[in-house]
C-alpha cells in the first residue's frame, strides 16, 4: 500500500481552498433582505390620490431611508434601493414644508383630523396652508428631494383645503 500523496495533490487542495474562499465571499456579499417595495407604496398613494372623495391610507414598509418628491417614492435599505412613480396627482411631502406651524397643521390633517378643526388652532387660514404646500412642491421640483430616515409607515391623504385638493404624504408620526 502506497501512502505517499501524488505530486499534484497539493494543487487540488489549493484549488478547493480557493474555491471555498470565493464561495464564502460571494455568500457574505449577498444582501440580508430584499429591497423595500416602492411599487406597493406608490399603489397606496395612487389609490388615495385617484379617489373622487377625501381618502387616506397608510402603508407599512421596511425601508431604512425614504425620498419623496412630487411624482416619485424612493426607498432603500440594506437589500437595495427601489423607486416608483405615482400616476395620479402631485404629491405634497409634508416634511418639505419649512414653516413649523404649517407643517404641524398639515401633519395633523394627514393623520386624519378635519382641516377646518385644525385651522381653528392656528392664526393662519387655508390660503396660507395652500401657499406653503405649493411652495414646498416647487422647491422639491427645483432642487430635488433628499433622503430621510424612514419611520416604517407611510401616510397619505387626499383632502380639500380651501377649495384646492392636496395629496399629502408623510412618513413620520
Amino acid at each position: 500500500m502506497d501512502l505517499e500523496a501524488p505530486v499534484d495533490g497539493w494543487y487540488v487542495w489549493l484549488g478547493v481552498a480557493l474555491l471555498s474562499v470565493a464561495l464564502l465571499a460571494f455568500a457574505i456579499s449577498l444582501p440580508s433582505q430584499p429591497p423595500p417595495d416602492a411599487t406597493r407604496a406608490a399603489n397606496a398613494i395612487d389609490r388615495v390620490a385617484s379617489s373622487s372623495h377625501q381618502a387616506k391610507a397608510s402603508y407599512e414598509h421596511d425601508a431604512a431611508e425614504i425620498k419623496i418628491d412630487t411624482k416619485r417614492v424612493t426607498m432603500r435599505n440594506d437589500g437595495g434601493t427601489a423607486q416608483e412613480s405615482v400616476v395620479f396627482g402631485s404629491l405634497t411631502p409634508v416634511h418639505a414644508v419649512t414653516d413649523d406651524d404649517r407643517r404641524e397643521a398639515l401633519e395633523r390633517i394627514t393623520y386624519g383630523q378635519h382641516p377646518v378643526s385644525v385651522l381653528e388652532d392656528y392664526s393662519f387660514g387655508s390660503s396660507a396652508l395652500r401657499q406653503e404646500a405649493a411652495a414646498a412642491r416647487e422647491r422639491i421640483d427645483r432642487t430635488g428631494a433628499e433622503w430621510r430616515p424612514a419611520e416604517g409607515v407611510l401616510y397619505v391623504r387626499r383632502v380639500d383645503v380651501g377649495g384646492e385638493t392636496l395629496v399629502l404624504v408623510t412618513d413620520d408620526q
